[in-house]
């Protein structure tokens, strides 16, 4: 099987690049910048030729006005642009954000892609997953970027002092070998429906002040065996990162 990754240098598109390294029969081909443009129609055209699966993780959520959109929307209908082109159209797995149900730009512009697909998928019958991903967090993720998570670990791993705002809601957080896991499993299900959408949820929540005492913590533990949930680990390995990433 041909998967095709777009995005596939980032922090979640690496992660389900090296899920595959060790699944017979399985080819990953990534296509990111600077020699992958999803902006760019003829690079899209020539990627996803002979690709039996496209795992569509590229995206801007930094930038201008416009290069949001464009990173999300355009980059959308390039794909789809280009797989009309095609005689065997592969499954499209789209990775949307919780932010689409905010009135972010970002979030709107992620609004926008989940209806385009879902049009094309019923429309030009074309097997298209979505999964729409809740604050996730893991190894490789960039500090005041990605998470709290991420940025928090990397300032306690450099024994900086955490300014915590105190106000807001809680967090729910998603580790990032929970959603390669899901869509490993995707890439090689058979579903009777072309279109598949699906909410991440965990029971990972917290407020950003405990997750700012649980993480600091972490600098004086000494037996991680005694960290008592997955969660609490999966925030520790998150760490450990950073901590030999120094």
């Amino acid at each position: 099987m041909n998967i095709g990754i777009t995005g596939g240098k980032g922090f979640i598109g690496s992660h389900v690049a090296l899920s595959f390294k060790e699944v017979p029969n399985a080819n990953i081909f990534l296509f990111d910048r600077p020699r992958g443009n999803i902006l760019n129609k003829k690079l899209v055209e020539k990627f996803i030729r002979g690709k039996d699966v496209i795992i569509h993780t590229a995206a801007i959520n930094r930038g201008t006005d416009e290069e949001v959109v464009r990173g999300s929307v355009e980059g959308v209908l390039n794909l789809l642009s280009a797989i009309s082109k095609l005689q065997k159209k592969p499954k499209i797995i789209f990775l949307s954000s919780i932010q689409a149900e905010t009135d972010t730009l970002y979030g709107i512009s992620k609004k926008l892609c989940e209806s385009i697909l879902e049009h094309a998928s019923r429309t030009y019958k074309l097997p298209v997953s979505i999964f729409r991903l809740t604050n996730v967090f893991g190894e490789g993720s960039r500090p005041f970027y990605n998470t709290a998570v991420a940025t928090f670990c990397y300032q306690v791993a450099r024994g900086k002092k955490l300014k915590v705002n105190k106000k807001g809601a809680p967090l729910m957080l998603v580790y990032v070998g929970d959603v390669v896991n899901a869509i490993s499993e995707e890439v090689f299900k058979k579903r009777k429906e072309l279109f598949f959408f699906k909410k991440i949820y965990t029971k990972n929540i917290i407020t950003v002040p405990a997750l700012a005492k649980l993480i600091t913590s972490f600098k004086n533990s000494k037996d991680p065996k005694n960290l008592k949930s997955k969660f609490h680990k999966d925030l520790y390995k998150t760490y450990l990162s950073f901590v030999h990433a120094k």
